[in-house]
């Protein structure tokens, strides 16, 4: 998850990444690593600002620090922490800030890291910007990137991770839990960290993590449930679909809202079961962390939104092994089915009675 270019040496350092809680928890185990004994020869500048004046203040205050001479000697240790004007926003893109940023890499290329040293904490760097590029020349850099899982890759990778941070928690994680996680928090570190405190403190003093406890504190609770009752019809499962649809439309869900979401997995189930028969798709076997496989083939195909990305293959895998049980046409046949209840909805019929018994043709289909 990250890369780094190590040397025995003091040297200037930059920690940075869209994974904010480990470019945190790296700056501050560098931070203890590198701090003088002196806590006079130390100094902590808030990098985290909003604007173009506090982002110039925060460079400023940066050159004071790094040219003002160690107390009694020795190393001094300046630590520009949580930088937002790094990334790519107004501040970042800002030509005094930027100018300023050029001005700060002048100063250290002439001054020894051995004398007075500076430690960047970067979260969402922009690593197309010449500050970092030039960084990553002579200091050292180090970068945690989450695993882009709306490229379906590297799906394995991230779930070990987020069971190594249970882990490090002093969580353990049930059946289900790991895959859970993904759904909820996607690819974001700040997310996760997120939902493993909450899972900290509920459990607490427990530690056995389940998947409802995942269920009972997770941020995305009201999607999951949707989620869950869209999988439950996809897969024809007569009880739970009808128990989830009487639990969202008490809780005040839209009915021609819940078929829009239900057409979104049945399309894609259609689609999934429709490259399983070509053979252009090949499912993982169950249990695992395995990813969907998709053959180069079926590229031409495959549907784009309106930001020209194709499916996403983690849940294009999902939605296909919950009906595997069922031919490519018998899921075609529900979706049509899926679209007279969508008229029926919109023709002023009773929209409750009319989506449960659509749920139980679509399940008995």
């Amino acid at each position: 998850m990250a890369t780094s270019k190590e040397q025995g040496k003091p040297q200037h350092l930059m920690v940075g990444g869209g994974d904010e809680p480990e470019v945190s928890r790296r700056a501050r185990e560098l931070f203890a690593k590198w701090a003088p004994e002196d806590p006079l020869n130390v100094e902590k500048i808030d990098g985290r600002v909003e604007t173009v004046e506090g982002a110039l203040q925060a460079i400023a205050k940066t050159r004071e620090g790094l040219e003002t001479l160690p107390f009694l000697g020795g190393r001094k240790l300046v630590w520009l922490s949580d930088c937002t004007f790094l990334g790519d926003n107004p501040a970042g893109r800002n030509e005094g800030v930027l100018d300023a940023l050029g001005s700060l890499l002048e100063l250290l290329e002439k001054l020894p890291a051995g004398e007075a040293q500076l430690l960047v904490s970067a979260p969402g760097v922009d690593k197309r910007r010449s500050f970092f590029r030039q960084f990553e020349k002579w200091g050292q850099v180090e970068v945690f990137d989450p695993p882009d899982l709306r490229r379906g890759r590297e799906r394995g990778d991230w779930m070990d991770e987020i069971g190594d941070r249970l882990r490090r928690a002093g969580l353990t994680a049930g059946p289900g839990v790991v895959e859970l996680l993904v759904e909820i928090v996607g690819w974001d570190g700040r997310v996760l960290e997120k939902e493993i405190e909450k899972l900290r403190l509920y459990l607490k003093p427990e530690t056995k993590v389940t998947e409802q406890a995942v269920r009972e504190v997770g941020a995305g609770r009201r999607e999951l449930e949707v989620w869950d009752w869209c999988d439950a019809v996809v897969a024809g499962k007569l009880g739970p679909a009808r128990a989830g649809l009487r639990r969202l439309i008490e809780q005040g869900e839209s009915e021609v809202g819940l078929v829009m979401m239900l057409a979104g997995s049945l399309r894609l189930a259609a689609l999934g079961r429709a490259l399983q028969e070509a053979r252009l798709l090949r499912l993982p076997p169950p249990g695992g962390y395995g990813q969907a496989s998709l053959d180069p083939a079926a590229d031409g195909v495959l549907p784009r939104n309106a930001k020209g990305e194709k499916p996403n293959l983690w849940r294009l895998g999902k939605v296909t092994g919950l009906c595997a049980h069922r031919p490519a046409s018998g899921v075609r046949r529900a979706l049509h089915r899926l679209h007279e209840l969508q008229i029926e909805l919109v023709s002023g019929a009773d929209r409750v009675r009319a989506l449960e018994e659509g749920v139980l043709r679509l399940c008995l289909d």
